[in-house]
């Protein structure tokens, strides 16, 4: 038996300056450019007898990426505590793959700035999401560091 459908689901995590809406024409012009006939609803019967190859392609919503300026007097002290609080061993990574939606703090002009304290084989939001204890009171540690350091 030859099923009559095939599923998949796409997560494009964008980069600051891209519009949700324009990627989302952009991902739907490529379907449409490999062959596909690309509609937004079930197909109906003379769809499918017209069209050898059907995409369903439906947005789910998105939100525009954001990011914080380095050079910022917030993030330079935020990263001056880390170090402090870490002896050295923080890790500063500019830019992560995720979906958050700081543009919020953007538009308000104010600066945010992630401090993640997973561990990085969390499977998160996954059905096995997990976080060791380890890293839970490490954070907590992180965290008090980052409250009682913030003088700026």
């Amino acid at each position: 038996m030859v099923p009559d459908r095939a599923e998949a689901s796409l997560d494009a995590r964008l980069v600051k300056g891209e519009d949700p809406q324009k990627k989302f024409a952009q991902i739907a012009a490529f379907i449409r450019k490999q062959g596909f006939f690309v509609i937004d609803h079930e197909p109906t019967l003379d769809e499918r007898q017209e069209h050898a190859l059907i995409a369903k392609v439906m947005n789910d919503g998105g939100y525009r990426a954001s990011r914080t300026r380095m050079d910022l007097p917030a993030a330079k002290a935020l990263v001056r505590i880390m170090q402090d609080a870490t002896n050295g061993e923080t890790v500063v990574a500019p830019m992560l793959g995720g979906s958050v939606p700081m543009y919020i703090f953007e538009d308000l002009g104010l600066p945010w700035i992630g401090v993640p304290i997973v561990n990085y084989d969390n499977h998160q939001h996954s059905a096995d999401e997990n976080l060791r204890l380890g890293n839970f009171w490490q954070g907590i540690e992180t965290y008090a560091a980052l409250l009682a350091g913030l003088d700026w």
